[in-house]
């Protein structure tokens, strides 16, 4: 319901398609779907860290879907020296555990229509070592270590499972890190991408790629999306 999440959300409507969101801050998708009347699209508030209640959640949606888009995620920065369980739970829970749940969840309650299309936003974390961002990273990588495993296992009912790694983009959560690494250092990072910071949209639009038919033959993959990053040495 913000940053890359949000952005996803809107370019389902725009490819003609309907949504239904789900964060903790629902104002800006509540507004979104008030001012293009969307009647089919709607925002549900809650909490993925309530892992106990997420059974209930998918119990009231009563719906089908043909798409799952998994993007909710907090980072930490801080040395693995000064590693801290209670914040590494925190993290894990948002970015890993509760998409574990809740996708079982929705594969119990039959309500991924087969054909269906799966993505997990993921980070070019899981792939590069930078330092103080390990907790953050073990979550990505486990994330994409998962996609791969769901997508052998739902194959057979060509339900394809991808996750995209994205470089830097410009949303609250980058804007958070400024304030805690100061502006230099962002600065410094931002340089060492050919192409500048990414823009929500630029991960939005490869997600509904995804989602598409147009993909009907990609499954099992980690797309990384960042500007030319990791093309740096």
């Amino acid at each position: 319901t913000s940053g890359i999440g949000l952005e996803i959300c809107k370019q389902i409507h725009i490819a003609g398609g309907n949504f239904i969101g789900i964060g903790r801050n629902i104002e800006q998708l509540q507004n979104y779907i008030s001012n293009h009347q969307l009647e089919f699209s709607k925002v549900i508030k809650f909490d993925l860290v309530d892992l106990e209640n997420i059974h209930e959640l998918v119990a009231n949606l009563e719906i089908k879907i043909d798409g799952f888009v998994h993007s909710a995620g907090i980072a930490n920065v801080s040395p693995m020296h000064f590693f801290n369980f209670s914040d590494y739970e925190k993290i894990r829970k948002i970015n890993l555990d509760s998409i574990l749940v809740l996708f079982s969840e929705l594969l119990k309650k039959k309500i991924i229509n087969k054909q269906a299309s799966v993505v997990f936003i993921s980070s070019i974390s899981a792939i590069r070592g930078a330092k103080g961002n390990g907790l953050y990273a073990i979550t990505k990588s486990a994330l994409d270590t998962i996609s791969k495993v769901y997508a052998n296992e739902l194959a057979s009912k060509k339900i394809r499972v991808n996750s995209i790694q994205p470089g830097m983009v410009e949303t609250d959560m980058s804007l958070e890190a400024e304030t805690i690494l100061s502006k230099e250092v962002m600065n410094l990072d931002r340089s060492k991408y050919p192409l500048g910071y990414g823009e929500t949209k630029d991960i939005a639009l490869p997600v509904i790629f995804l989602l598409s038919n147009a993909s009907k033959w990609i499954t099992g993959q980690s797309i990384v999306i960042d500007g030319g990053r990791t093309a740096v040495l």
